[in-house]
């Protein structure tokens, strides 16, 4: 599904259009996409290593740590959780903004 989006821009932006066209938009469109992939890419790589620190330090996954969690469990036990929780949410939006950025970047080339 294509949408109409209206932008507002310089009006020297404008002016070039007709001059280098299409091509020189999409170029820096392409550009500009690779470069937040590139972005999104190692803030995965941060995340998923602060991930990785937890199953280390509980031998284990997030879904099996989270499945036998003690409800009486101490004051870290459950600061861990909350900030593993957190990482795992953020690793899987991290990874959908990448897959939605690959696939414009096809559109795009």
């Amino acid at each position: 599904m294509m949408k109409t989006i209206t932008l507002k821009l310089p009006e020297t932006i404008v002016e070039l259009y007709p001059k280098v066209g299409k091509k020189v938009f999409l170029s820096a469109l392409r550009e500009s996409i690779r470069h937040t992939i590139t972005e999104e890419q190692q803030m995965l790589l941060d995340i998923n290593k602060r991930i990785k620190s937890f199953e280390n330090k509980y031998k284990t996954n997030f879904d099996n740590f989270q499945k036998n969690l003690p409800p009486d469990g101490d004051y870290k036990l459950h600061e861990d959780y909350g900030e593993w929780s957190y990482l795992v949410d953020v690793s899987a939006e991290i990874k959908k903004d990448i897959a939605n950025y690959q696939r414009l970047n096809g559109v795009v080339e």
